[in-house]
């Protein structure tokens, strides 16, 4: 069947001067332009294949080495005991087990809304009753479902994370993949109704539906857009997935060194002493280096290498999860090149549904939804990573950086250092709140207002205007 041959393509070098960066092809019906999916690597695989610019990642290994050998020193010649990074890591991912058995619940979960599809498709095309009101409500019943499905996920995530007090990064794989699975749903729902609804009994024509396996295989591909198909590698190579899994352990160390080097020391007394309006101020100011150091580390670590890990593994073609989003000189060039993955689904059933069929012709409602929607999920995820509501990231993202994308520059060099100046402020931004925030709660700061548990409740007790 179409849905089990999946297209064998040779592993073929790229240069990076020949990089294909177009992946959508014109509608026939006339549509916005639809996702395709061709054979290619990652940009920086084929950038690292340039030995000068190899040496980039050789510079930020040595960089990292660095930091490592420079904390240990510190914490043996001021501690006498080697416990930095490692310390957070453990804790970090404290209850480790119990957020894999919860990535197992959701996952199994996800495998039975295919049977529901299944179940649901075979019936109404049993119903071949044009406007009838058996095939209405047979209709709303699979509406219903698919409803209650998104709602319990959500539910079902939160229960686990706040039940059994998960660590931020067990809990971010509950919550993560949570809704990695639920956009996987909704993007195979979504592709497959109008198969059913085109589907005509008399006709010679047989309904064919994905089979399981594919379904499966969807599941745990990195990519949110459903296919009947797609290009695949003609083998796994073994040697890059184990060097993309030793890179990804380094990048988690890495992270705690960050924070054990640059971040607790600044913060772990706030809520304890006082600070002016003036220290917070340069407190976040500071944080920009540490927060451009995690902003590249999570995209190297999630986009890069998580996601051609798992590529290799199931031998998915195409790899271009990011485009070129460092040479932007505006946000709306960096939205569409910074996570491909994500803004593939955000178009494709988000924004272009909207533009199309909820609101035709309309962009900025389109535009205002996709950012919505985007900025609630992302603020939802990290609500219950850390246990409060700090919507610094939705006010960034939705209310502030939404104005952005009306401006557009041209590509030169002093706007690239200017937007990357921009750029360097929202991660210092949130991960100073976050951070203050955390050590205002971990230090019982009194509220500041009566029931109310979020918003700044411990952050503003600790700031008083100098003198």
């Amino acid at each position: 069947m179409v849905h089990e041959e999946m297209k064998q393509d040779q592993n073929l070098p790229v240069k990076a001067e020949a990089y294909v960066y177009e992946d959508k092809l014109k509608n026939e019906s006339h549509g916005l332009p639809e996702k395709h999916f061709v054979q290619r690597e990652s940009l920086i695989t084929v950038l690292f294949e340039n030995q000068h610019l190899k040496t980039i990642h050789h510079i930020s290994a040595s960089l990292f080495l660095g930091l490592v050998v420079t904390t240990i020193a510190r914490d043996y010649v001021e501690k006498r005991e080697i416990v930095s990074g490692f310390r957070l890591i453990q804790s970090g991912f404290g209850k480790l087990p119990i957020a894999l058995a919860g990535w197992v619940l959701h996952f199994c979960l996800t495998c039975s809304i295919y049977f529901f599809f299944e179940i649901w498709s075979q019936v109404r095309c049993k119903l071949n009753i044009p406007k009838s009101n058996v095939r209405k409500i047979w209709d709303y019943t699979g509406v219903a479902i698919l409803l209650g499905y998104y709602i319990f996920s959500f539910k079902l995530a939160a229960y686990i994370v706040q039940t059994y007090q998960l660590s931020p990064a067990s809990a971010a794989i509950i919550l993560i993949e949570q809704t990695r699975m639920l956009m996987k749903v909704h993007a195979f729902v979504r592709s497959n109704i109008p198969k059913v609804f085109k589907y005509k009994e008399k006709s010679d024509e047989k309904l064919i539906l994905p089979t399981f396996r594919h379904y499966v295989y969807f599941i745990l591909v990195p990519t949110l857009v459903y296919r009947d198909e797609y290009p695949r590698t003609s083998k796994v190579r073994w040697r890059v997935v184990a060097t993309h899994g030793l890179e990804i352990l380094a990048v988690l160390i890495f992270y705690s060194f960050v924070m054990e080097r640059f971040l607790i020391p600044q913060y772990k007394d706030f809520g304890i002493e006082k600070f002016t309006y003036a220290q917070v101020f340069l407190m976040f100011l500071e944080t920009s280096f540490p927060g451009v150091l995690y902003l590249l580390s999570t995209f190297y670590l999630v986009l890069h290498l998580v996601q051609n890990f798992f590529a290799e593994i199931l031998q998915f073609g195409d790899r271009m999860f990011y485009k070129d989003w460092w040479t932007s000189t505006d946000f709306t060039t960096w939205y569409r090149t910074w996570n491909v993955v994500v803004h593939d689904w955000l178009y494709t059933y988000i924004y272009k549904d909207c533009y199309e069929i909820l609101f035709p012709k309309n962009k900025n409602i389109a535009k205002v939804t996709t950012f919505f929607i985007s900025a609630i999920v992302h603020e939802w995820i990290l609500m219950h990573m850390f246990g409060f509501l700090f919507p610094v990231l939705f006010f960034l993202f939705f209310i502030l950086s939404i104005q952005f994308t009306h401006l557009r520059a041209p590509k030169n060099s002093i706007l690239n250092i200017l937007f990357w100046m921009s750029l360097s402020f929202g991660p210092g931004i949130m991960i100073s709140g976050y951070t203050l925030e955390f050590f205002a709660r971990y230090n019982n700061v009194p509220p500041f207002i009566e029931d109310f548990d979020f918003i700044f409740q411990d952050l503003l007790p600790v700031i008083v205007i100098s003198d």
